[in-house]
């Protein structure tokens, strides 16, 4: 029968190694490599998404984000509010306005066919794009902004494509070709626009909100746009 001596018999410890200074510093404190607490600490904070509201959280979300006022989940939910109500009047308006230019029947569908496709095509690219951005002003606000400045641009190219050709254009063919191809491209542009925002709007509150804001924030949503 082997003995152990009470140096064997107790359990291996973790290799602790000294960390290595400047030369001049001196010596600093023991880092443990095999502790995982230390080794996220050591890999610096995690970016919680959007301005460094919740700066200092360790990887992973080791630390939870700041509790949101009242307010502010209204003020984000309101901007599903405007997405829907900008729907609403696309869904009003859409087909007298395309019809009034003169598009074939024929070519009706096709304007509602080329929004889905691109949504196929790009929204892997955009979502993927958002959650790598790196800019000031965080990684969706910047999506946000520019799908909300397209939205815009796409409605009011939808309901007032045909005045500003017929102020533009005075022969009345070309004013009905360039009207079909100004109100047709509002109209996919702001599908466009619309489909895509939802997902950086979402994305934003889970990324700066706590497990129970996040639950109050979509029971805004579902009350402002229901």
């Amino acid at each position: 029968m082997t003995l152990l001596s009470e140096d064997q018999s107790v359990r291996p410890q973790p290799c602790r190694l000294q960390e290595q200074q400047p030369t001049g510093t001196g010596t600093g404190p023991a880092k443990d490599y095999h502790d995982p607490a230390s080794k996220w600490a050591e890999a610096g904070t995690a970016d919680y998404g959007d301005s460094g509201e919740a700066s200092g959280a360790w990887a992973f979300g080791a630390v939870e984000p700041p509790r949101r006022s009242r307010g502010r989940l209204l003020l984000h939910g309101l901007v599903m509010f405007g997405r829907e109500f900008c729907y609403a009047v696309e869904a009003a308006f859409v087909t007298p306005v395309l019809l009034s230019v003169g598009l074939p029947r024929s070519l009706y569908s096709l304007v509602w066919l080329i929004s889905p496709i691109l949504g196929f095509l790009l929204q892997p690219v955009i979502g993927s794009a958002s959650d790598y951005c790196r800019s000031t002003w965080g990684r969706r606000r910047p999506y946000i902004l520019a799908l909300g400045g397209l939205m815009l641009v796409g409605i009011t190219m939808f309901l007032n494509g045909d005045a500003v050709v017929s102020a533009i254009v005075s022969t009345p063919e070309l004013k009905r070709i360039w009207a079909i191809l100004v109100v047709m491209l509002g109209v996919v542009l702001f599908d466009f626009a619309a489909d895509f925002i939802d997902g950086p709007i979402k994305a934003y509150l889970f990324d700066v909100c706590s497990y129970q804001d996040k639950e109050r924030g979509l029971h805004y949503h579902a009350l402002l746009t229901d």
